[in-house]
């Protein structure tokens, strides 16, 4: 029996969840749940009683200002950077210097046939400038790999998403812009002869290999069968290469024990990776799967399997044993990270899920998994615990015991790419929950940090999605112990998602993100007959906070929760992104206003020189268009504000 993900979405805290198939449940209240979690001692809010609700350990704290500012390595328009782990995109190297890469498309065109490896560096003062083309010659890449090599050089793997495989770059020295591109390796057509889609790479490299776990891409448009080996569909495979003799020495194998037994299909970044010395770690996770690490000492030549979440329902007969269990379970939502500290043990980390086992609607012969994507937990497993604890939460904001945000923010586009009905957007990423997409850190006195996503409770888009920030969770006894959540990014205004941070910290814990103007992506989210999502660019950005800041519990938790271009209880006007954008000539936006207002357009540069401002006059309640005239300006990036009596709004458009 085949294992199909459906969704059922829940109302309250307490609800007692269905035991009847349940393929979507749309609610029209907001989602709540208590926002108290035993192991993870609360640090900054203000709640009059003086404590959240069920958990003693809470201390009051005033959100200190931040003492760092976030740096932008580069623009894209292509806005999925994941579809559920973050993966190793950033590395600090022992001279304090830092690479940084990310999945990048310099335009929007259809397809984004320009898309590739975006690259930055920071030598010790100053970032590279102009970084938003990819750094490979050819082909169209995506989901980049960065390490350093044991001769100082760096390599980015990156998939080739028409043929599949890698594409291998290499420069002369870290630092350098300059890359040599192969052709794409490990791409399966040398050992089985037939055409296999590799990708979604995840690559690290120790003692002269480079070690990589990828999934099978499938399309029945494009004549790609999907693969089975060992059972599964689209399985996770591991593949060795060794970079003195520049050859593989492994390619696209299975690891031992890995088979229908454990799992019954694999995923697209439902893995991890990481490596220090001989130690290699391997982290395989899904919704409605196990979540199993695969470990060697021996430079990936020997595995030995850990069951780290003691997931009871496992493999080709889980849908149906959940569904005769009659229960809701916890699982992973597929997003999952694994790190290997100082004394070489390992650290998983994954997005809790909850899932319901069912009768398929469409075939009473088949069982399928519904799954719960409201879930606020991030979770932890050191090598050597027989159970996982709590490491990062989501927050309330308000101090009322609660969690609450929209359910546009953890809905996602219906089978037909619209918005559910009754909703004005859905920006959930993939299949992953609220609290997701964890990315650990360690530094050399031991503390553990944990950077994850999640949507910030009363910060809410015009279309009712609640943006997301980055939060960042701590451990100075080795994970036993988490404090947090503390905001990073602490803004409320813009999507700030797809957190990745180094492996290593020293006095400052680096971290990038993709920032956005709108919840959810593009690639995901973007209904063409609701416009929920326009192709807007986006920013690639960079901060280095504080470990002491993080370790003094005063990074804070307030946010800008009054968004400027909301207000539903005075004048209220909603501002579209301009189309075409980027553009030449002009370009149009709409507006809606609730009440009469008198409007002036803004146009200004990136420094905020005033270039030109037009007096539109007195315009009515309802929609209307105005066009910005782009003919005088130069290429580059501007930015365009409509002011009313009461409301400005202000978004970013580009000339080509």
């Amino acid at each position: 029996m085949k294992k199909t993900l459906l969704t059922a979405l829940i109302s309250a805290p307490f609800l007692l969840f269905a035991q009847n198939p349940v393929q979507e449940l749309l609610v029209k209240n907001a989602y709540s749940v208590k926002s108290s979690k035993e192991s993870v001692k609360y640090i900054n809010n203000e709640i009059p009683d003086g404590h959240i609700p069920g958990n003693s350990n809470f201390s009051s704290k005033a959100k200190k200002d931040k003492n760092f500012s976030s740096v932008v390595l580069g623009n894209t328009f292509y806005d999925l950077q994941t579809n559920a782990s973050p993966g190793r995109r950033i590395v600090l190297h022992d001279d304090g210097t830092i690479s940084a890469v990310w999945t990048a498309s310099p335009d929007a065109g259809t397809g984004y046939p320009n898309r590739g490896s975006g690259y930055n560096y920071f030598d010790g003062t100053n970032w590279l400038t102009g970084r938003d083309n990819k750094i490979e010659t050819s082909g169209r890449t995506g989901w980049p790999s960065i390490m350093l090599l044991d001769d100082g050089r760096e390599r980015i793997m990156a998939h080739e998403s028409g043929t599949g495989g890698f594409i291998s770059s290499t420069n002369a020295s870290k630092g350098s812009s300059s890359f040599t591109s192969t052709g794409p390796v490990l791409d399966d057509k040398s050992v089985v002869n037939v055409d296999r889609v590799p990708i979604w790479n995840r690559s690290v490299a120790t003692n002269g290999k480079v070690h990589t776990i990828s999934n099978y891409w499938a399309s029945e448009d494009a004549g790609i069968d999907v693969v089975t080996r060992n059972g599964i569909s689209s399985p996770t495979s591991y593949s060795r290469w060794d970079v003195v003799g520049d050859t593989a020495d492994v390619v696209h194998i299975l690891l031992p024990g890995y088979d229908s037994s454990l799992y019954t299909t694999g995923g697209g970044d439902g893995y991890a990776i990481d490596a220090r010395d001989s130690t290699v770690a391997i982290l395989i996770g899904g919704l409605g799967d196990p979540v199993s690490l695969w470990k060697s000492t021996d430079n990936g030549e020997n595995w030995t399997y850990t069951d780290v979440d003691n997931y009871a329902f496992k493999g080709s007969r889980g849908p149906a044993t959940l569904f005769l269990s009659g229960d809701t379970v916890n699982t992973n939502d597929g997003s999952v990270d694994v790190m290997i500290d100082g004394n070489g043990d390992v650290h998983a980390f994954w997005g809790l899920g909850r899932v319901l086992g069912a009768v398929s609607t469409t075939d009473a012969t088949d069982t399928v998994i519904n799954f719960f994507p409201a879930q606020s937990s991030l979770m932890h497993w050191k090598e050597g615990d027989t159970a996982a604890r709590v490491s990062g939460v989501a927050f309330d904001q308000n101090g009322d015991g609660e969690y609450f945000v929209n359910t546009e923010t953890f809905q996602n586009l219906d089978a037909s790419n619209n918005v559910p009905s009754g909703l004005l957007s859905a920006a959930r990423t993939g299949a992953t929950s609220l609290v997701t997409m964890p990315s650990a850190s360690s530094d050399a006195d031991g503390n553990l940090f944990v950077v994850y996503s999640a949507p910030v409770e009363g910060a809410v888009h015009f279309l009712n999605a609640n943006f997301r920030d980055i939060f960042v969770s701590y451990s100075t006894d080795g994970g036993t112990t988490w404090f947090g959540p503390q905001n990073i990014t602490q803004d409320g205004r813009v999507e700030s998602n797809f957190p990745c941070a180094a492996k290593m910290a020293d006095d400052f814990l680096h971290v990038i993100w993709q920032e956005d103007a709108t919840p959810g992506t593009h690639l995901q989210n973007h209904s063409a007959a609701a416009g929920s999502h326009p192709n807007d660019i986006c920013t690639m950005n960079y901060a280095a906070v504080p470990v002491s800041d993080i370790i003094n519990n005063v990074l804070g938790t307030d946010v800008i929760t009054s968004v400027s271009d909301v207000n539903r209880d005075a004048e209220v006007f909603v501002v579209s992104q301009n189309q075409p954008n980027p553009f030449s000539g002009s370009s149009e936006v709409i507006i809606y206003l609730r009440d009469a207002s008198p409007l002036t357009l803004t146009v200004t540069d990136i420094l905020g020189n005033v270039l030109n401002t037009d007096d539109l006059g007195v315009m009515n309640r309802g929609n209307h268009t105005v066009t910005i005239d782009g003919a005088s300006l130069s290429a580059g990036m501007y930015f365009y504000t409509i002011s009313g009596k009461q409301n400005s709004v202000t978004k970013r458009m580009q000339v080509k």
